[in-house]
Order: C-alpha cells, then sequence, then structure tokens
C-alpha cells in the first residue's frame, strides 16, 4: 500500500469480512465514528499510529513491513502459501485466535 486511502480501503475491508459497522469498531477503539469513516474513504490527510494499531489489533491483525520494489519470486510465492507476507509495502496478517 503507498497510500493513506488505500490504508483505509483496507482496513474497512478487514472490518466489513469481520461483519462490524463502523461505530461498533470506533466504539471498541475509543474513536468517533466519523473519524473512522473518514479514514477509510481516504478523507483525512493524516492519521496516528496509535489509532492504526489499536484498529488492527481489534481487527485482529497486525502491521508488518516488507520490501517494496522487487518482484514477487517463487519464494515469495511459498512463504505467502505458508503463512507468511507478500510482497506489498505494507501489510497485514491475520492472527490466531
Amino acid at each position: 500500500m503507498n497510500s493513506l486511502q488505500e490504508l483505509g480501503q483496507e482496513l474497512a475491508r478487514l472490518r466489513r469480512e469481520r461483519r462490524m459497522t463502523q461505530q461498533e469498531l470506533a466504539t471498541l477503539c475509543g474513536m468517533g465514528q466519523s473519524t473512522l469513516a473518514r479514514f477509510e474513504t481516504g478523507g483525512v490527510a493524516e492519521f496516528g499510529s496509535r489509532k492504526l494499531l489499536r484498529l488492527l489489533e481489534v481487527l485482529g491483525h497486525e502491521l508488518r513491513f516488507v520490501p517494496a520494489n522487487r518482484s514477487f519470486t517463487l519464494d515469495d510465492a511459498l512463504a505467502e502459501r505458508q503463512g507468511g507476507v507478500g510482497t506489498a509495502a505494507v501489510a497485514t496478517k491475520a492472527r490466531a485466535p
């Protein structure tokens, strides 16, 4: 992901995957629903790291950094299949319950 908007869209996808409303997620994270809505739709110029980490924690994901601008290799495919991370600049990985 290369932009805050893409990050917000991915977070929205994770939230919907969990069948949560914006209000439910925002309440669990201690933020306003309107703040979450603006983040998900790319309506913010910046977003605090604590807020992002809390959202990901509640959704059962974590932030990972992987190298950018490299081609996807067979080793990457194998790592992804075994539960590793792909080649996106920032990726999320589901945590075991």
